[in-house]
């Protein structure tokens, strides 16, 4: 079995066959053929539906069949009783890679269901299909442009590639949007956690990779696969169904066994991933890896404009083997020019005095800024300021867009507060180019992970 080549079936199929779809179209009804015509893949598409003979132009099957061309990736969304069949069809077409898309197997409360999904699982085994679900959402490619999902995606070209258990991953999280590439092995039948992980090892565009982990039957063969690929990659996992209901739910949801906290804890800290306990940490763990290069050393500085929100950051690093130490000599004095006799110079660096006076604030920032990022004994920066208003946020823009662009290999983040932080911090995740957190306690943490990661490579590579 070439796993790499059936993997890559479904994330850059040359052609797509959706068997069962729907030839009501429009804003209110989530068509996959809809969605997959407007993000405006190139490859063929063969809509099968034997009730049409023409679907959003495209000509209509009455079976896969039917289709006389070849076909890579077969779409399922007929009713599950039909499913089997489909496969069959699928199989004598020479079709390895299968979605289905349909619910009601071993998520199901009923016998029926169950026997539906061995029957699933024996048509696999037999035909050497790959087969993606039961309940899958899909998979998606934005480099492709495509995507088999049912619902609309707003997909970003991301360095990100997202192996999930839950489609709802595929849209994102709050401010951030996951998907560069993804696919959801949902019930999981013949396509696994570890068949993804070994393709995402070799796949270039892919720098970072995100789990969403409910259950899986084969863990033992995910965590050899994910010791050697975290040597290479970063792989971040959430593994949810942690209370005695969420396990209940997640082996309802996908049929898989959960297992407890303190198995899956201590599994995957020894395979080198890292385990985040929720959204809002895995947005962030992800979007620092995959913005920011590894931390030469765990010694941090902190430029604030104000000492109290300083101090917020260096609390959220406590407990982890990050320093805040002095400034080294040279250092000192080159940014001690800006300062007025009476401030102590120090770390976390209070620069709100050293610019309040200034003719142009923004130029001086930007000075004291390239001088702690020139200053090596510092394996990562932070810098903090608030945002009243828009003139000081395209300050802000300006000054870190610049620093960044010119010491791409040193780790810098921001925080920013004030009322229209939010705004900016999102503004800045779309873009993609600078890492800002609305609070200090979220960059903190993110910094901790960044280093924890960047320590567990140099450990086991060098």
């Amino acid at each position: 079995m070439d796993n790499i080549n059936d993997i890559k079936l479904f994330l850059e199929p040359q052609s797509i066959a959706i068997i069962g779809i729907s030839r009501k179209t429009g804003a209110k009804f989530d068509n996959a053929l809809q969605n997959l015509l407007s993000y405006g893949y190139q490859g063929r598409i063969y809509p099968v539906n034997p009730n049409a003979t023409e679907i959003l132009g495209l000509k209509a099957y009455p079976s896969i069949k039917s289709i006389e061309d070849p076909v890579d990736h077969a779409v399922i969304v007929t009713p599950r009783t039909q499913v089997p069949g489909h496969i069959r069809d699928c199989a004598e077409k020479g079709i390895r890679a299968i979605t289905i898309v349909t619910q009601g197997f071993s998520d199901s409360g009923d016998d029926e269901g169950h026997r539906l999904h061995k029957e699933i699982v024996r048509l696999a085994t037999d035909t050497g299909a790959r087969i993606l679900g039961p309940n899958s959402f899909g998979s998606a490619n934005v480099h492709a442009n495509v995507c088999s999902a049912f619902a609309r995606l707003s997909m970003q070209p991301n360095p990100v590639a997202l192996i999930c258990q839950s489609g709802m991953l595929f849209n994102g999280v709050s401010e951030y949007r996951f998907v560069g590439k993804g696919i959801d092995v949902a019930n999981i039948t013949n396509v696994d956690f570890a068949d993804c992980l070994e393709y995402f090892e070799q796949d270039h565009q892919v720098e970072v990779i995100v789990l969403h982990i409910e259950g899986m039957p084969d863990a033992r063969r995910f965590m050899r696969m994910a010791r050697r690929i975290s040597l290479k990659k970063p792989i971040i996992a959430l593994k949810t169904g942690r209370s005695e209901q969420g396990i209940a739910a997640a082996q309802s949801h996908t049929g898989s066994l959960a297992g407890t906290n303190e198995v899956w804890d201590a599994a995957l800290k020894q395979v080198g991933i890292i385990s985040v306990d929720n959204l809002e940490e895995m947005v962030d763990i992800t979007r620092t890896l995959s913005m920011l290069p590894p931390m030469e050393n765990p010694n941090v500085a902190v430029a604030t404009f104000s000492g109290g929100t300083g101090i917020m950051a260096l609390d959220g690093m406590q407990n982890s083997r990050l320093r805040i130490g002095n400034i080294p000599a040279n250092t000192l004095q080159l940014i001690s020019r800006h300062a007025p006799d009476w401030l102590a110079v120090g770390n976390p660096l209070d620069y709100w005095p050293m610019v309040m006076g200034a003719e142009n604030q923004a130029a001086t920032i930007s000075e004291i800024m390239e001088t702690l990022l020139q200053d090596r004994s510092f394996g990562g920066i932070v810098f903090i300021q608030i945002i009243p208003d828009e003139y000081r946020g395209e300050n802000a823009r300006k000054i870190l867009s610049s620093l960044m662009e010119k010491y791409p290999d040193r780790p810098l983040m921001a925080i920013f507060t004030g009322p229209l932080n939010s705004e900016y911090v999102k503004k800045f995740q779309e873009e993609g180019k600078i890492l800002a957190f609305p609070t200090p306690e979220r960059a903190s943490r993110a910094l901790v992970r960044l280093w924890q990661y960047s320590e567990y490579r140099r450990q086991n590579i060098y």
